[in-house]
């Protein structure tokens, strides 16, 4: 559902949240970051951080600079121009992808669990060539960053994009870092060793968050990933991801990263025609 107004929460004493709606969808997305450029761009004096979700913006406050009440009436005051936007900057990061990887094969078998591309091909009726080629024919967008430093969650540009993952039941004690995953069809990503519960993908030789900010990328911070970026997974093989790593850890790998925008309204139009589609072929 998209709510007709934003709903205004108070998250504590110095929090409040903006919801747009509740559901996952790429245009709730866009007002949630269009929300949080306005509170950059213009910023509102007491307001000391911001936090993008799928659906929804945190705004952390002073409570000695602004009142709650005062701080929702001056984001009232800025909803409408600043939450229908239909374009917004977004990068293009090209993030190599070992997919099947024998990191991630060992974690699962640890855990008592099977393969996971092997299992998820099943349930999708298809091969693990199949689960690799559509996880990678498609560019992801960044709908929000945040649990872990460097973790993320985005969503298919693809409408057509159809391979789903449940949770493990039971979430593991832990998995390798670097490790891409998936949960229903959202893509995430596990920067460090730690637990964890969605399908393992493959693993990527270069660093999404690294706290000693050895590449230059990282010279604004050690998170890479950002809401409103779009990635684009491309698949290696183990010699290539060797040689990768190498690059890494001595500090010559060059990311590629391409500045551009991204329209909502081609989003929503690819949207309609595939629903089109779909309804036809059902229909026939």
């Amino acid at each position: 559902m998209f709510y007709d107004r934003p709903i205004y929460r108070p998250l504590g004493d110095t929090f409040v949240g903006v919801e747009f709606g509740d559901e996952l969808h790429l245009a709730l997305n866009f007002k949630a970051i269009g929300l949080d450029r306005s509170l950059t761009e213009r910023p509102i004096s007491g307001v000391t951080e911001t936090v993008v979700s799928n659906r929804a913006l945190m705004i952390a406050y002073d409570a000695s600079m602004i009142r709650q009440t005062a701080l929702i009436d001056a984001l009232q005051e800025r909803e409408e121009d600043a939450t229908h936007l239909r374009r917004l900057p977004s990068r293009v990061v090209t993030i190599p992808i070992w997919y099947d990887d024998p990191w991630s094969d060992e974690c699962a078998r640890a855990h008592g669990r099977p393969n996971n591309m092997a299992y998820l091909a099943e349930i999708n009726q298809t091969t693990v060539a199949g689960v690799i080629a559509a996880h990678a024919g498609t560019e992801w967008w960044v709908t929000s960053v945040g649990f872990q430093p460097g973790t993320f969650q985005a969503l298919p540009l693809d409408p057509t994009f159809a391979i789903s993952a449940p949770k493990y039941p039971r979430p593991r004690q832990w998995t390798p870092e670097r490790i891409l995953c998936q949960a229903g069809k959202i893509t995430s990503f596990y920067p460090v060793r730690s637990p964890g519960g969605y399908q393992l993908l493959g693993r990527t030789p270069i660093d999404l968050y690294d706290p000693l900010q050895r590449n230059e990328v990282f010279r604004a911070g050690p998170v890479l990933p950002i809401a409103g970026e779009r990635h684009r997974y491309v698949p290696i093989d183990e010699s290539e991801y060797r040689e990768i790593r190498r690059q890494v850890e001595r500090g010559e790998y060059r990311y590629d990263i391409q500045e551009g925008e991204y329209s909502l309204d081609d989003y929503l139009a690819r949207s309609d025609a595939a629903q089109a589609g779909a309804t036809q072929t059902g229909a026939t």
